[in-house]
Order: C-alpha cells, then sequence, then structure tokens
C-alpha cells in the first residue's frame, strides 16, 4: 500500500469548505490533476492520502486529514476515498509547525505544484509519527 499526499487550492476549495463538507466516513470522490512520483504508480485502493493545503496561496496551511482509497479512476484522474480519523481533528486544527512544512517540502521536491504526490515509505512514517505528535500536543 501507498500513501499519497494531495494538495488542496484554497481558491478552488477554501479550508472553510474542507471543514464543513469533509467528515469521517463519508465517502467522496476527487479529481487530480498532476501526479508526481511513484515511478509510473498510480493510486490504489487501501491507499492513503493525506490533505495537504500549502503556504502558498492561503493563510491557513496544513494537514487536514486523511482518507483510505475506495476506488481510483487514473484515466479519468479520480479518486473515491473515505476520510478516516483524526481528520475531524484536524481539519479544526490543522498540524502545521516546521516539521510539517519540512516534510511537506521534501515530499513536493522541487515542483511544489500540483495536486498529487506519491509519498515515500519513509516520508510515510515521518507523516504518521508527525500526526501522533500533534495529537498528543507535543509541538
Amino acid at each position: 500500500m501507498s500513501t499519497w499526499l494531495y494538495q488542496l487550492n484554497p481558491k478552488a476549495w477554501t479550508p472553510e469548505t474542507f471543514r464543513f463538507e469533509i467528515w469521517e466516513g463519508q465517502r467522496w470522490h476527487w479529481d487530480y490533476g498532476t501526479k508526481r512520483g511513484g515511478d509510473g504508480a498510480n493510486p490504489n485502493i487501501g491507499d492513503t492520502v493525506v490533505f495537504f493545503y500549502a503556504r502558498s496561496g492561503g493563510d491557513d496551511p496544513g494537514i487536514y486529514g486523511w482518507a483510505v482509497l475506495d476506488r481510483c479512476e487514473p484515466a479519468d484522474h479520480r479518486l473515491y476515498f473515505v476520510p478516516a480519523a483524526p481528520t475531524n481533528y484536524l481539519k479544526m486544527t490543522p498540524w502545521w509547525d516546521k516539521v510539517a512544512e519540512r516534510l511537506t517540502d521534501r515530499i513536493r521536491g522541487s515542483v511544489k505544484q500540483g495536486t498529487l504526490w506519491h509519498v515515500s515509505s519513509d516520508d510515510t512514517k515521518a507523516l504518521r509519527a508527525g500526526v501522533r505528535r500533534w495529537l498528543a500536543g507535543k509541538e
């Protein structure tokens, strides 16, 4: 299984809209534009998608939650997913500190514009550890 970083555009879908619309356990589908990394691999059922707003283009950056893919249509560039815990918490208190900023910068590499990035296994471990640390209040 893989992890993917989905960068949301705050001008097209504001953090306020994310907070209002996205709830754990409800099915959603979103299109994605540019997919980077993963050596040509596509997202698959059971993969994790991490939702992220970058600092540029908005005023409330951070990791807003994650979901499990329940279907992917690579030809249509569409992901079907179910948000999972602790999304309801993270969307209200996004994880954003120097660690999150460095990690998302590393995942996106030199090209920061795009929608979907494959996350390496080491960075997946760092994402999970960072979320646990954030939830524990150890900023």
